[in-house]
């Protein structure tokens, strides 16, 4: 390996930038379950697997929830069902990934939402939780922090040199949580105007809670949106319903983002390749996970985007817990578009328990 010249948090800015970093950015997400493998499998015991590998990236996350009460309903071993901060019901297993059952949405119709709709808005009272926490959004039975209790992980974290991304949900996958999935894309078929103001008020929350942030000196260097519109064949609905609907908040986002000098960064399941140019339009500077099951391919998006575009992912998963040549010979081909900076190590979504230490 190659003398280290540069912090994690340079390395990471001279990827995004086009520039030489001083050796492969990276970073990656593990499924709890694998973690839990590898510990039994050789990896320390008293070490985060952030420090073992030398990851490059850290995170806090955003909640532009509506804050509806938050509670485990019940328990039956191994699964339970809780109520969420985002409008839903919801079981799945504890302490495991896997897939959610998700059910019981608030948003009935719109006249339901016009009655909570004043809940996307950041409150002016002092004593009022803060919106922004080290710990994962999702499942966060936990109570938040005040603001200054938030400003001290972020110091804490920040200190440590990585890059440092603040992470929320984009508006389709914040307002389908409280409207129900297929409900969400009826509304988007028969409704756009309405998803079209759902979508605002979530962008809108979001830039305030990032202005509080900043008032209280938690300036991230980027900016992650989790924004799943696709699936493997295309987009969950057309290209131009996107265009229509979501875009014009996602500018509004993008240039707050660019008028504080933070990074704007998307993930993104699934193959949106028709609205990447959209995207770069709204100031989208990383794009991840690049589902390689999806058709995406770094190689080929280097050359169709040129600098427009950083990326961030694109190893295969089922690569990773297949044969040990066929990883390599993808690993050697994606990387070396990181020489001329533009890439970030990372998987094309996170390591599931299949893949051993």
């Amino acid at each position: 390996m190659a003398e280290k010249t540069m912090s994690s948090r340079e390395r990471i800015k001279a990827a995004i930038n086009f520039q030489e970093p001083d050796q492969l950015p990276c970073n990656e997400s593990l499924w709890p379950d694998t973690l839990d493998l590898w510990r039994t499998q050789g990896m320390p015991k008293d070490i985060t697997p952030e420090d073992y590998f030398g990851w490059d990236i850290c995170a806090m996350n955003l909640d532009c929830s509506p804050r509806f009460e938050q509670k485990i309903l019940s328990k039956d071993d191994p699964f339970y069902t809780y109520t969420d901060r985002w409008g839903y019901t919801a079981t799945k297993k504890l302490g495991k990934a896997g897939s959610v059952h998700f059910f019981d949405h608030k948003t009935a119709d719109r006249e339901t939402w016009d009655s909570f709709k004043h809940r996307w808005q950041l409150s002016e009272d002092p004593n009022e939780p803060a919106r922004i926490d080290s710990a994962s959004y999702f499942e966060h039975f936990a109570p938040y922090p005040t603001w200054s209790q938030a400003a001290e992980q972020f110091k804490e974290l920040y200190a440590a040199g990585r890059y440092m991304l603040f992470a929320v949900y984009g508006p389709w996958e914040a307002n389908w949580r409280h409207c129900g999935y297929e409900q969400q894309l009826m509304n988007t078929a028969l409704d756009p105007e309405w998803v079209q103001e759902m979508a605002e008020y979530h962008m809108n929350l979001a830039i305030d809670v990032m202005r509080r942030g900043l008032d209280e000196g938690m300036k991230p260097d980027g900016f992650f949106m989790v924004e799943d519109l696709a699936e493997t064949k295309g987009m969950l609905f057309s290209p131009d319903s996107w265009r229509t609907i979501f875009k014009p908040s996602v500018v509004k986002l993008g240039n707050f983002l660019a008028e504080n000098g933070i990074d704007f960064w998307m993930h993104c399941c699934g193959n949106a390749d028709a609205v990447f140019p959209d995207l770069i339009d709204a100031g989208v500077r990383v794009m991840n996970p690049l589902q390689a099951t999806a058709g995406l391919d770094v190689v080929e998006l280097r050359e169709k985007y040129g600098t427009n575009l950083a990326f961030y992912g694109n190893i295969s998963a089922v690569s990773l817990s297949g044969p040990r040549e066929v990883l390599e010979k993808e690993i050697k081909r994606k990387v070396a578009v990181a020489r001329t900076g533009g890439y970030i190590f990372h998987s094309d979504h996170s390591v599931p328990y299949e893949v051993d230490f």
